[in-house]
């Protein structure tokens, strides 16, 4: 089967009431059609076209076809539609009435529990047959049928021609009475009776008669009637009429002549909202018609000479080109034959004479003879262009050095030039600026001419071909290329005007205002429509939206391909048309009639998935953590050209938000989405000013349990719980080695404190040592004097002495002998002490009788001298670890008085001890201390470090001992014996060592 929108658009030129024009595009199973039977045809609330077919529901948005013909139903063979549009509830009923399914939300459903509708028209489906539609006659023939319009108001046709209403009152109509002659409009039915020449009407049970056209009871007449459309066609001698009652009156509206196989057809339905008409057949598919209000005209049926260029509103709502042909929105009207050698220019003088070229002259048509007449104007030159601008009248010349001559001349008898400029480029069109100023456009750049100063100023900083200059109302000029789209000329800036999506307006030819207010541009591919307001705003800040609507064959037009750079390049005519030169014919149209179709609504509720186990649930698409892709599928009702649907689509929460265009038709597909929650926003341009529609899908990528934002918090907490113990570890860790520093520390600290404190005391014990030194060395300086004086003068007396003179020398002798006994005694004494002060200390427990011992032995022999015993009454062994030597220095200065203050007599040493105290006591018989000595001592004792030793008077030893018992902490006690002699007691404090 060959493809039948080729067929039927070379069948015929389809021609209609107001000379509109169609075009027609046939569809079957080779492109989109599941079964070529197209048993009727509806519009649904929502816009959508549904088809009945033998294999399926159809349903058609402009573009698409979807196929509902897997309902699990006992067959696919569907009949007509029935119920109520408006309350989105339309039915249809499989053969046989075996099935019946419900259309609703644009979507097919089986009905498995009927309504009360759907109950009653089954209920009378079992006698009568369902009249919502006229049918084939076969279908038709000498059958009860059942009218529903709602539960009281419904009818009965019975074979017999009586009619029944609401079950109760029986009309009896004609004997010779015809279902296929009846129609219903609204909830009124009609009923043709070709013998009365009238129309019977039945309203609520009250039968009318009606005078209607002779069309209507021709013999050769077929009606084509649908309930749910509320639609009624007539077709006689192929031509297409639809009846209208309006006021009580019937009346009928030329659609189409057209060859109409009247046996084929079955269904009609007329979209008056897209002006469109769906004729459905029941074998060749589906044929739509569009009704277009572009006129295009040609001049013959050779294709060069249906090549336009330059025309002039003529005569009416007429045009003429500079071949002298007039045309009208539908033929060629009249031909003047101007002989011309260029279709690119003519124009009117100010008496409405016709100007045109032929080769070096300019023709000139008077008006006064029907522009039979004519005369030359010659030049020496050939001229290029000529333009009668606001009684301004410029001829171009171009010269073969591809540079022009521009000439503005006194008048339209182009004998007295004013003035003129040459022009370095090819010129392409002039324009008045002011009231001193041209705008001049060349092949390469735009230019501003001073007519006074006769300079020339150039305006475009870059090449740009210029095609044409207007001025609107407003004052501003547009300024069109060839190339690089348009401009506006406004404040000495060139401002570009932004491209269509494709680019088509980069070659824009030229452009005229309508009274809406929106421009048109013709181009080399297609006419466009833009509101000028949205130009003007882009013209401020660069940023704002144009919304281009474009024109193409689609539409009418024999071809895309308008022309320009011609002089002049559209005619406005009277009556408002517009006429444009195109390259396969004049194109005449009423701004005012042509619509620019936007959609009303659109939905997003089909998607394709790729996998089995994603699926979409109300608003919310649920895709697999390793989807492949998914296809959402913008459904738009839509029947006009879908280059001018704009559809944008926006998925937040991905990587990019911004708004991109979806192709017109319809598929967005995503893919490579990492798991996570998305919005995918939709809109569709719904006006010229820039209004949208907006709808939302939710889309949801599946988490693995790993990519679960719960699993994320547990590792997350995991990981904290591990850093923690790590922290708390290492804290431990740090707390320890802190204890353990602290405790290094501290036992530092504390044998510091420990060294410190010896220091300390051993510092205290040498400042002592040292004043003592210091004392006893300046008590010695002092008291050696005298000893050593003593001496020398007792040696000297001795010198001097008389060696007869015995007793003297005796004397002396005797003096110097005791002197140096009591010197001898001295010196010995300060050795002593020296060695005292040359012991070190040392804390070692030793047996203190042992050294009492040592003592008592020592000074044995001198003891017995003196007749004297010494008795060491000292438990052995006597521990004790008070510094040793100090001990046996003490004892030792203390035997050694005893024995030189005691003759035949006793000294007795003993020990008393306990945990704090040591005591040593020696005893002796002698001759004892006076009561000054032992102030003395005590004195001493209390003050030692002020106090002066007085060594001549009192003995060093016990001095000594006084110095020791300081270093160990000590005192001393003195006490006279019973009967005679000294008890020397001395206490010490015992010092614990660790």
């Amino acid at each position: 089967m060959y493809f039948k929108a080729l067929q039927f658009l070379l069948l015929v030129w389809l021609q209609f009431c107001y000379s509109q024009q169609t075009t027609s595009v046939w569809y079957d199973t080779d492109n989109g059609l599941p079964q070529n039977s197209i048993k009727d045809i509806v519009k649904d609330k929502y816009g959508f076209i549904w088809l009945s077919t033998e294999n399926g529901l159809v349903r058609y948005d402009g573009s698409n076809f979807v196929s509902y013909n897997q309902l699990s139903l006992k067959n696919n063979r569907f009949s007509v539609f029935f119920g109520n549009i408006e309350k989105d509830s339309i039915y249809n009923f499989t053969a046989y009435s075996e099935n019946i399914v419900l259309l609703s939300k644009r979507n097919v459903s089986v009905l498995r529990k009927q309504a009360n509708y759907a109950k009653k028209i089954l209920k009378e489906n079992h006698s009568y047959e369902l009249f919502v539609k006229n049918e084939t006659p076969e279908k038709m023939d000498r059958k009860n049928f059942f009218l529903h319009f709602n539960k009281n108001n419904f009818y009965h046709f019975f074979s017999n021609g009586t009619i029944q209403f609401n079950g109760k009152k029986t009309m009896s109509i004609l004997e010779d009475y015809d279902i296929s002659n009846t129609f219903c409009l609204e909830q009124n039915i009609f009923i043709v009776s070709k013998a009365l020449k009238k129309i019977i009407k039945i309203s609520s049970g009250k039968v009318s008669y009606l005078d209607a056209s002779e069309i209507f009871f021709q013999n050769n007449i077929k009606i084509y009637w649908s309930q749910i459309n509320n639609q009624c066609f007539i077709i006689h001698n192929n031509t297409l009429y639809k009846v209208s009652f309006q006021h009580n009156t019937i009346g009928l509206k030329k659609l189409i002549n057209y060859d109409l196989n009247e046996n084929s057809l079955a269904s009609i339905y007329h979209d008056e909202i897209n002006n469109k008409l769906y004729l459905g057949t029941l074998s060749d598919g589906l044929n739509v018609i569009k009704f277009n209000n572009f006129h295009i005209v040609n001049k013959s049926d050779k294709s060069y000479e249906n090549i336009f260029y330059a025309q002039l509103p003529f005569e009416n709502n007429n045009v003429i080109t500079s071949s002298g042909d007039v045309y009208n929105d539908n033929k060629l009207v009249k031909q003047y034959h101007f002989n011309t050698s260029s279709k690119y220019f003519l124009l009117y003088d100010d008496q409405k004479n016709i100007i045109v070229q032929n080769d070096r002259s300019l023709l000139r048509f008077f008006s006064n003879s029907d522009y039979t007449k004519k005369e030359h104007l010659y030049f020496k030159k050939t001229p290029s262009y000529a333009w009668n601008l606001n009684g301004h009248y410029i001829i171009v010349f171009h010269r073969p050095s591809l540079k022009s001559q521009l000439v503005f001349y006194k008048d339209d008898s182009f004998s007295t030039p004013l003035f003129q400029f040459a022009i370095p480029n090819i010129v392409t069109t002039v324009h008045q600026y002011d009231r001193d100023k041209w705008m001049v456009g060349t092949r390469d750049a735009l230019y501003i001419t001073e007519n006074s100063s006769r300079k020339l100023k150039k305006i475009s900083n870059n090449p740009i071909n210029i095609r044409e200059i207007l001025k609107t109302d407003d004052g501003n000029f547009w300024i069109m290329t060839q190339g690089n789209g348009f401009f506006l000329y406004k404040d000495g800036k060139l401002i570009k005007m932004p491209e269509d999506k494709e680019g088509y307006l980069l070659f824009a030819h030229t452009i005229r205002e309508d009274q809406k207010g929106f421009f048109w541009i013709s181009t080399n591919n297609g006419l466009f429509k833009v509101l000028k307001n949205n130009l003007l705003s882009y013209s401020k800040d660069q940023k704002s939206l144009v919304y281009y609507y474009r024109y193409s064959k689609e539409d009418g037009f024999n071809t895309n391909e308008f022309n320009g750079g011609c002089s002049p390049s559209t005619s406005i005519l009277p009556n408002g048309d517009f006429a444009f030169p195109s390259m396969k014919g004049m194109v005449f149209f009423n701004p005012l009639k042509i619509r620019s179709y936007y959609p009303k609504n659109f939905f997003m509720e089909r998607v394709v998935f790729y996998d089995p186990k994603s699926n979409i649930k109300g608003n919310t698409i649920n895709l697999e953590n390793n989807f492949y892709k998914a296809l959402i599928l913008v459904d738009v009702p839509y029947y006009a050209n879908r280059a001018n649907l704009v559809i944008e689509a926006q998925l937040k929460g991905s990587n990019n938000e911004k708004w991109e265009r979806v192709n017109s038709d319809g598929k967005y597909y995503i893919s490579n989405l990492e798991p996570g929650e998305y919005q995918l926003l939709a809109r569709v341009l719904t006006s010229p000013k820039g209004n949208y529609t907006y709808r939302t899908l939710n889309i949801s990528v599946k988490h693995l349990f790993y990519q679960t934002l719960l699993f994320k918090f547990f590792i997350i907490l995991i990981l904290f719980a591990i850093l923690l113990k790590l922290f708390k570890l290492r804290a431990k860790r740090q707390e320890l080695k802190k204890r353990e520093l602290e405790k290094i520390i501290e036992i530092r600290t504390q044998k510091l404190l420990k060294t410190v404190s010896k220091l300390e005391y051993t510092k205290e014990q040498l400042r002592k040592e040292s004043v003592q030194q210091k004392k006893l060395l300046e008590t010695i300086s002092h008291d050696i004097i005298t000893p050593v004086k003593f001496l020398s003068i007792t040696a000297k007396k001795l010198y001097e002495t008389d060696e007869h003179d015995h007793y003297i020398q005796k004397k002396y002798f005797e003096s110097f002998y005791k002197s140096s006994v009591e010197f001898y005694n001295f010196v010995k004494t300060l050795k002593e002490y020296a060695e005292i002060y040359n012991i070190s200390e040392k804390n070692e427990v030793y047996n203190l009788f042992e050294i009492i011992d040592n003592k008592r032995t020592l000074f044995e022999v001198a003891a017995r001298e003196q007749n004297t015993r010494i008795i060491n009454n000292i438990k052995d062994p006597t521990e004790s670890n008070i510094n040793q030597n100090v001990i046996a220095v003490i004892i030792h200065n203390l035997i050694d008085n005893a024995i030189k203050n005691t003759t035949n007599g006793i000294i007795e040493l003993s020990t008393i001890e306990d945990e704090h105290i040591f005591f040593l006591e020696v005893r002796d018989t002698g001759l004892g201390m006076s009561q000054e000595q032992m102030k003395y001592y005590e004195k001493l004792q209390d003050n030692i470090e002020n106090e002066k030793l007085v060594l001549q008077k009192y003995s060093l030893g016990l001095h000594l001992i006084l110095q020791l018992l300081m270093m160990i902490n000590g005192k001393i006690e003195f006490k006279n014996n019973t009967p005679k002699g000294t008890i020397v007691s001395i206490k010490i404090k015992k010092q614990k060592y660790g």
